[in-house]
Protein backbone atom coordinates (compact mmCIF):
# COMPACT_ATOMS: atom_id res chain seq x y z
CA UNK A 1 0.00 0.00 0.00
CA UNK A 2 1.06 3.53 -0.86
CA UNK A 3 2.37 5.61 2.23
CA UNK A 4 0.44 8.44 0.73
CA UNK A 5 -3.13 6.64 1.11
CA UNK A 6 -2.40 6.13 5.06
CA UNK A 7 -0.87 9.03 5.98
CA UNK A 8 -3.68 11.81 6.16
CA UNK A 9 -6.07 8.91 7.59
CA UNK A 10 -3.45 8.31 10.23
CA UNK A 11 -2.57 11.77 10.87
CA UNK A 12 -6.48 12.77 11.69
CA UNK A 13 -6.82 9.43 14.12
CA UNK A 14 -4.02 10.54 15.87
CA UNK A 15 -4.91 13.92 16.36
CA UNK A 16 -7.90 12.34 17.93
CA UNK A 17 -5.90 10.81 20.33
CA UNK A 18 -3.78 13.90 20.88
CA UNK A 19 -0.75 12.89 19.24
CA UNK A 20 1.11 14.34 16.00
CA UNK A 21 2.25 11.88 13.13
CA UNK A 22 6.14 12.42 12.70
CA UNK A 23 7.26 10.01 10.41
CA UNK A 24 5.49 7.30 8.68
CA UNK A 25 7.52 4.65 7.22
CA UNK A 26 7.92 0.88 5.85
CA UNK A 27 10.83 -1.61 7.66
CA UNK A 28 11.68 -4.93 7.23
CA UNK A 29 10.55 -6.77 10.13
CA UNK A 30 11.58 -10.33 10.78
CA UNK A 31 9.80 -11.87 7.85
CA UNK A 32 7.17 -9.35 6.67
CA UNK A 33 7.16 -5.59 6.21
CA UNK A 34 6.12 -3.05 9.30
CA UNK A 35 4.53 0.17 9.03
CA UNK A 36 6.43 1.88 11.57
CA UNK A 37 4.48 5.29 13.01
CA UNK A 38 7.01 7.83 14.63
CA UNK A 39 4.61 10.06 17.36
CA UNK A 40 5.28 12.69 19.39
CA UNK A 41 2.43 14.72 21.53
CA UNK A 42 0.69 17.10 19.92
CA UNK A 43 1.60 19.89 22.88
CA UNK A 44 5.38 18.94 22.22
CA UNK A 45 5.55 19.44 25.99
CA UNK A 46 6.50 16.03 27.01
CA UNK A 47 8.45 12.55 25.60
CA UNK A 48 6.49 10.05 24.39
CA UNK A 49 6.62 7.00 26.83
CA UNK A 50 6.20 2.99 26.50
CA UNK A 51 2.65 3.41 27.56
CA UNK A 52 1.59 6.75 24.94
CA UNK A 53 2.68 3.98 22.55
CA UNK A 54 0.77 1.05 23.48
CA UNK A 55 -2.17 3.60 23.95
CA UNK A 56 -1.79 4.76 20.28
CA UNK A 57 -1.19 1.39 19.25
CA UNK A 58 -4.95 0.40 20.75
CA UNK A 59 -6.36 3.55 19.58
CA UNK A 60 -4.91 2.64 15.85
CA UNK A 61 -5.61 -0.77 15.50
CA UNK A 62 -9.19 -1.32 15.99
CA UNK A 63 -9.27 1.90 13.70
CA UNK A 64 -7.23 0.37 10.79
CA UNK A 65 -8.92 -2.94 11.00
CA UNK A 66 -12.02 -1.12 10.00
CA UNK A 67 -10.62 1.63 7.92
CA UNK A 68 -7.78 -1.01 5.88
CA UNK A 69 -9.23 -4.42 6.11
CA UNK A 70 -6.60 -6.22 4.51
CA UNK A 71 -3.51 -4.09 5.80
CA UNK A 72 -2.65 -6.20 9.08
CA UNK A 73 -2.84 -9.47 7.07
CA UNK A 74 0.53 -8.36 5.30
CA UNK A 75 1.93 -5.76 7.97
CA UNK A 76 2.97 -5.47 11.20
CA UNK A 77 2.59 -2.52 12.99
CA UNK A 78 4.97 -0.81 15.75
CA UNK A 79 4.54 2.58 17.16
CA UNK A 80 7.45 4.51 18.51
CA UNK A 81 8.78 7.45 19.76
CA UNK A 82 10.52 10.12 17.51
CA UNK A 83 13.90 9.24 20.14
CA UNK A 84 16.76 11.37 20.54
CA UNK A 85 18.11 10.69 17.04
CA UNK A 86 14.12 12.07 15.68
CA UNK A 87 13.41 11.70 12.25
CA UNK A 88 13.39 15.22 10.56
CA UNK A 89 10.47 15.23 7.74
CA UNK A 90 8.76 18.59 7.51
CA UNK A 91 9.74 21.95 7.00
CA UNK A 92 8.21 22.75 10.54
CA UNK A 93 10.54 20.02 12.40
CA UNK A 94 13.25 21.43 10.65
CA UNK A 95 12.13 24.70 12.14
CA UNK A 96 11.60 23.66 15.49
CA UNK A 97 15.40 22.75 15.73
CA UNK A 98 16.97 25.47 14.01
CA UNK A 99 20.31 25.82 16.13
CA UNK A 100 20.90 21.63 16.33
CA UNK A 101 23.15 19.44 14.32
CA UNK A 102 21.38 17.27 12.10
CA UNK A 103 22.06 14.46 9.33
CA UNK A 104 20.45 14.71 5.81
CA UNK A 105 20.62 12.34 2.78
CA UNK A 106 19.90 13.72 -0.59
CA UNK A 107 18.01 11.40 -3.55
CA UNK A 108 20.48 13.17 -5.79
CA UNK A 109 24.03 14.42 -5.00
CA UNK A 110 24.52 18.48 -4.98
CA UNK A 111 27.33 19.26 -6.25
CA UNK A 112 28.48 15.51 -5.82
CA UNK A 113 27.58 15.27 -2.37
CA UNK A 114 24.71 13.51 -0.81
CA UNK A 115 25.49 13.35 2.34
CA UNK A 116 25.30 16.28 4.50
CA UNK A 117 26.11 16.99 8.57
CA UNK A 118 25.40 20.43 9.91
CA UNK A 119 23.85 22.61 12.09
CA UNK A 120 20.42 24.26 11.29
CA UNK A 121 20.53 27.46 9.77
CA UNK A 122 17.69 28.24 8.37
CA UNK A 123 14.67 27.32 7.19
CA UNK A 124 12.48 28.59 3.75
CA UNK A 125 9.19 26.70 2.57
CA UNK A 126 11.13 25.21 0.11
CA UNK A 127 14.84 24.41 1.96
CA UNK A 128 16.96 23.55 4.70
CA UNK A 129 20.07 25.75 5.24
CA UNK A 130 22.88 23.77 7.34
CA UNK A 131 26.17 25.23 7.93
CA UNK A 132 28.27 22.05 7.45
CA UNK A 133 31.90 22.54 7.93
CA UNK A 134 31.82 26.70 8.14
CA UNK A 135 29.96 26.60 4.67
CA UNK A 136 26.38 27.43 4.29
CA UNK A 137 24.01 25.04 1.87
CA UNK A 138 20.98 25.25 0.82
CA UNK A 139 18.83 21.86 0.73
CA UNK A 140 15.37 21.73 -1.16
CA UNK A 141 13.36 20.19 0.75
CA UNK A 142 12.17 17.90 -2.28
CA UNK A 143 15.80 16.33 -2.44
CA UNK A 144 15.85 15.03 1.10
CA UNK A 145 15.62 11.90 1.45
CA UNK A 146 15.72 10.92 4.87
CA UNK A 147 16.99 13.41 8.15
CA UNK A 148 17.31 13.48 11.37
CA UNK A 149 19.17 15.19 14.39
CA UNK A 150 22.66 13.77 15.71
CA UNK A 151 22.65 14.81 19.24
CA UNK A 152 25.35 12.23 20.18
CA UNK A 153 27.65 14.72 17.79
CA UNK A 154 27.08 18.30 18.78
CA UNK A 155 29.32 18.29 21.33
CA UNK A 156 32.17 17.65 19.08
CA UNK A 157 30.94 19.25 16.03
CA UNK A 158 32.91 22.34 14.74
CA UNK A 159 30.47 25.29 16.40
CA UNK A 160 28.65 27.89 14.44
CA UNK A 161 30.24 30.10 12.25
CA UNK A 162 27.24 31.77 11.26
CA UNK A 163 24.72 32.56 13.83
CA UNK A 164 21.14 30.42 13.17
CA UNK A 165 18.37 33.00 12.47
CA UNK A 166 14.61 32.45 13.44
CA UNK A 167 11.84 34.94 13.13
CA UNK A 168 10.37 36.03 16.39
CA UNK A 169 6.52 36.74 16.84
CA UNK A 170 6.77 40.52 14.68
CA UNK A 171 8.19 38.38 11.93
CA UNK A 172 12.06 40.17 13.01
CA UNK A 173 15.22 38.15 12.80
CA UNK A 174 16.69 36.69 15.75
CA UNK A 175 19.93 35.13 16.76
CA UNK A 176 19.28 31.74 18.32
CA UNK A 177 22.03 30.71 20.67
CA UNK A 178 23.13 27.43 19.41
CA UNK A 179 23.20 24.99 21.98
CA UNK A 180 26.28 23.89 24.17
CA UNK A 181 24.64 20.63 26.12
CA UNK A 182 21.08 19.22 26.30
CA UNK A 183 20.23 16.88 29.17
CA UNK A 184 17.55 14.38 27.43
CA UNK A 185 14.86 13.46 29.56
CA UNK A 186 14.76 10.08 31.52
Amino acid sequence: MDLNKLQRPIESQLSMLGFELVLLEFAQSGQEEALRIYVEHADHARPVTLEDCAAVNDGLLAWMDVEFPSFRESHAIEISSPGVERPLATPQHFQRFIGRLCRAHTRLPMDGQKRFKGWISAVSDSSVTLEEDGNLKQIPFDLIQKAKLVPFDEEKAPKHKHAAMVADESGQAQRKASPRRHIWPS
